[in-house]
């Protein structure tokens, strides 16, 4: 994580109001995500118990701890997920009263422009903690969790899945350079537009401005990506041929297969949310950069940021 990141980061904590209930609720839904990790591997087990012809009461007892474990999984994470709903909801009012009071144009345009930057960034911040209370958090414990386990499962699979996980993130790294620039132009154009459109109708040219920039940045999503989610299906499959090889070897059981593959297939999942999360973070930093060169806004300096 960048020091620019870092700094954003440490804005928006700066900027909360309520903080021990933010984070309160942080910590539970951390919690929760440890959850899923201990389901799959109970429903191999199961699967191996099957397999072995266990008695029926090993079994039954293993079924009913998965249902358990379920259960809990679901409260702690439906109702941290609802609470950390309403603490963003008041974070986004945090950052309007945080810069509006603070707005000091000269004329109208300006005030638009600004207003329009910060609701850039609220937003951008609002959509950012979202992602990361799900599935951010999720992807945090899983990506640490899920190669660690590999490591005493399948040596092999290990390095293949850290293999993996280091391709995808040299690709995303680059890939969310372009998109910062991209990003940087779009927002530029959205603060302009709908600062003229509180003033005329006569916006034709900011329309076609914003839509040629715009579908600019779309179709660098699509490269972006198709390039990461092909780079997934190499290694899944090339996960997948050699635990096939070993199972018609018999070096391996179903069960282990089944439980290998499930957290090669939870690994794709949690990438691509970490993916959507830098793309979300690269968002805000274009945002709070824009409200740094803003003129009209004091309460935050570019001087700051760089």
């Amino acid at each position: 994580m960048s020091k620019t990141t870092l700094l954003v980061i440490k804005l928006i904590f700066q900027i909360i109001q309520n903080k021990s209930r933010f984070v309160f609720w942080v910590v539970i839904r951390f919690i929760s995500a440890i959850f899923p990790l201990i389901t799959i591997y109970l429903f191999s087990k199961t699967i191996n118990l099957v397999e072995t012809k266990s008695d029926f009461s090993t079994i039954f007892f293993s079924i009913v701890m998965i249902f358990v474990i379920r259960i809990v999984d679901n409260f702690t994470r439906i109702k941290s997920v609802a609470k950390l709903d309403e603490c963003i909801s008041d974070i986004s009012f945090d950052i309007h009263n945080y810069f509006i009071g603070d707005i000091k144009p000269e004329n109208k345009l300006e005030r638009h422009e600004s207003v329009q930057a910060i609701r850039n960034f609220a937003d951008a911040t609002s959509w950012t903690l979202r992602l990361f209370r799900q599935p951010g958090i999720d992807s945090i414990i899983s990506l640490i969790s899920i190669p660690a386990i590999l490591l005493f499962v399948d040596f092999k699979v290990f390095v293949l899945v850290i293999a993996y996980i280091i391709v995808y993130y040299v690709i995303d790294y680059y890939t969310t350079q372009h998109y910062v620039n991209l990003k940087d132009i779009q927002n530029t154009k959205t603060e302009t537009y709908y600062a003229k459109l509180q003033e005329t109708d006569d916006v034709d040219l900011e329309q076609k401005t914003f839509s040629r920039h715009f579908t600019r940045l779309s179709n660098w999503c699509f490269t972006e990506w198709f390039t990461l989610q092909n780079t997934a299906v190499f290694f899944y499959i090339l996960i997948f041929s050699y635990l096939i090889l070993s199972v018609s070897g018999g070096t391996k059981l179903i069960s282990e297969l089944v439980l290998i593959m499930s957290y090669v297939g939870s690994t794709q999942s949690y990438l691509n949310s970490f993916s959507e999360i830098k793309d979300s973070l690269a968002d805000m930093f274009v945002a709070v950069n824009h409200l740094a060169k803003n003129k009209s806004i004091t309460a935050i300096d570019f001087d700051d940021l760089v």
